[in-house]
């Protein structure tokens, strides 16, 4: 019986030092290449304007927040934002310039890129935007990483 306790102690104390380790080297490298899917995915949905696949990147959570030129906004605003600017969009075109992946936790990513735009309206406008910055927080529900919350600038 003081076996079988000391096994379960030995167990239970691995797995809540375990559980605390900080993340190697390789466990970081691993994040970002799953996180760097999802963001070449909103890329290619707004160069090719997919508003429905884009949204299916977005958390929808009460915690979801967007910050696009100043303005805020929650789940369904920027759902509905984004589908208002997509429509009228008939492609665009991204230049990452730079970026940077910061791994906050196993289920927690910072993106930011410093980037250019070129958007071709479907009223034959042209919209380049250059420099603009760009800041996604990334997190891993269900196994899937989606945003949580993003701004541009």
């Amino acid at each position: 019986m003081k076996t079988k306790l000391f096994i379960l102690a030995i167990v239970l104390f691995s797995s809540c030092v375990n559980g605390n380790r900080p993340l190697s080297d390789s466990d970081k490298e691993k994040i970002i290449g799953e996180v760097k899917v999802l963001i070449d995915t909103i890329i290619q949905t707004c160069e090719n304007p997919d508003p429905d696949k884009l949204k299916e990147t977005y958390l929808d959570s009460p915690d979801f927040v967007s910050l696009v030129g100043g303005v805020y906004a929650e789940y369904d605003q920027s759902v509905k934002n984004m589908y208002g600017y997509l429509n009228n969009v008939n492609s665009q075109k991204s230049v990452i310039k730079s970026e940077k992946y910061v791994v906050l936790d196993a289920t927690t990513v910072l993106y930011t890129a410093n980037s250019r735009w070129e958007a071709k309206l479907k009223n034959d406008s042209t919209i380049i935007s250059d420099p603009l910055g760009m800041q996604f927080l990334l997190k891993k529900v269900d196994d899937d990483w989606k945003v949580l919350s993003w701004a541009e600038e």
